[in-house]
């Protein structure tokens, strides 16, 4: 940790950095995610351990000398951070407190399969970040391993989506802006749809099998097109006190449902082993 403090924000790192927090074209062109907090870069960190997801660039504050936390994760980096006077760098963050440490990762941007035939979300034109970042983290919670979005969703490693997420997202092979008519001919599985009203109840649908679930606009729902393609058209029983569900509560009802129900299809088979030993 003997690099020179950064004192002005007129310094290069710094405001490259400030760049990348601040604009998602800058990031885009660079191919950057910004990491914020020691629980996202710790989660990078880890997963960075198990599958190679290139160079990790750190920048702490001052005070983040004097916190062993900080200097364990500068060490599991294995590199050299840059150090910020406190008050820049609590200029640069999102957060309402800034924590300490910020990364900036390569941003991963994998090829789409050749075929879909395991689980699979898909986000349909879903446009606000907590609710992309809340699916993600129920995805990656429930199992599932693979993200697709369409055009017009919200940027999946844009800050406010990697808050939500809180680490969702390293779990993930997420798949940014496809159009439907891209994604259409890869599936191989049953398509299943969340709709607010009129769909068969969640609950009577035997979601043991892998699919591929999308969920669609906050408003508009999902597009004509791919409403079409719906093998199944699914809607979760609730009271009239409200017209919907929030998307990224819906989304998680439907993914832990398909998880309950794998759950308990797996029991008998464990319990018969069990009783014959």
């Amino acid at each position: 940790m003997n690099d020179p403090l950064v004192r002005s924000s007129a310094n290069p790192r710094y405001k490259r950095i400030r760049s990348l927090i601040q604009s998602s074209r800058e990031r885009q062109r660079e191919g950057a995610s910004v990491l914020e907090g020691m629980h996202l870069v710790d989660s990078w960190l880890i997963h960075r351990a198990r599958q190679p997801l290139g160079d990790v660039e750190l920048m702490i504050a001052q005070r983040g000398l004097a916190m062993p936390e900080v200097t364990d994760l500068v060490a599991r980096a294995g590199v050299v951070p840059t150090i910020v006077q406190d008050r820049l760098f609590d200029g640069l963050g999102t957060m309402p407190s800034p924590a300490p440490v910020l990364a900036v990762v390569r941003t991963p941007a994998p090829a789409l399969p050749g075929s879909l035939d395991d689980d699979t979300v898909v986000l349909d034109r879903i446009q606000d970040p907590g609710n992309v970042g809340a699916i993600l983290r129920s995805s990656a919670a429930a199992g599932v391993r693979r993200i697709i979005t369409t055009p017009q969703t919200a940027w999946c490693w844009s800050p406010k989506v990697l808050r939500a997420a809180m680490g969702g997202h390293f779990g993930l092979s997420i798949h940014e802006s496809h159009a439907w008519e891209e994604i259409e001919p890869l599936i191989r599985i049953p398509v299943a749809g969340a709709l607010a009203h009129g769909g068969l109840p969640i609950y009577q649908c035997d979601l043991a099998v892998a699919c591929v679930w999308v969920f669609g606009n906050e408003g508009e729902g999902l597009a004509t097109s791919i409403e079409r393609r719906l093998d199944w058209r699914l809607t979760i029983p609730q009271t009239s006190n409200v017209e919907s569900l929030n998307v990224a509560a819906a989304a998680a009802v439907c993914l832990f449902e398909q998880r309950r129900q794998r759950l308990f299809a797996e029991r008998p088979a464990t319990a018969a082993r069990a009783e014959s030993r």
